[in-house]
């Protein structure tokens, strides 16, 4: 019996090592820092002060990020909740007019065009999205000062 005795109490002694406390173990959740919003596996972060879309993608980089990519229709509706007004995103196409990237390195694969954009001048290069009717995305000259949305992964 002292055996079972024991073996018992070893068991219950390694069941509760990890958690002294006695508590369910805590598990790693990833969170968004402090004033940015999760929506699926990205964060967000609104920044309503202006600057040109090279200074914007630099701002985003210090904070861990870029100018957000959009993927989907999901997302760029998402977006639009933190934004009222014309806003840079991460999209340019000044190194070949006509050939639009995502800064991320991500691919451009789902657009929200404004009617009759992109209109492939230099230096209307830039992407931003707008609050026009459809919240659709226009070509703007990147020296444009505009508030921006940085995203990073979750």
């Amino acid at each position: 019996m002292l055996t079972v005795s024991l073996v018992v109490c070893a068991m219950v002694a390694l069941a509760t090592a990890d958690d002294p406390a006695g508590d369910h173990p805590h598990t790693n959740v990833a969170t968004c820092p402090a004033n940015w919003k999760q929506h699926n596996n990205r964060c967000y972060y609104f920044e309503s002060s202006t600057k040109n879309w090279a200074d914007a993608e630099v701002q985003c980089q210090t904070m861990g990020g870029n100018l957000v990519s959009i993927h989907n229709d999901d997302e760029h509706k998402f977006l639009q909740t933190l934004t009222q007004s014309e806003t840079w995103i991460g999209g340019s196409g000044c190194q070949t007019p006509g050939s639009f990237f995502w800064i991320d390195g991500t691919a451009m694969t789902n657009t929200v065009w404004c009617p009759e954009k992109p209109d492939n001048t230099l230096p209307e290069c830039c992407i931003q999205t707008n609050s026009q009717v459809g919240k659709c995305w226009d070509d703007v000259a990147c020296d444009t000062l505009l508030p921006y949305v940085c995203a990073r992964p979750l």
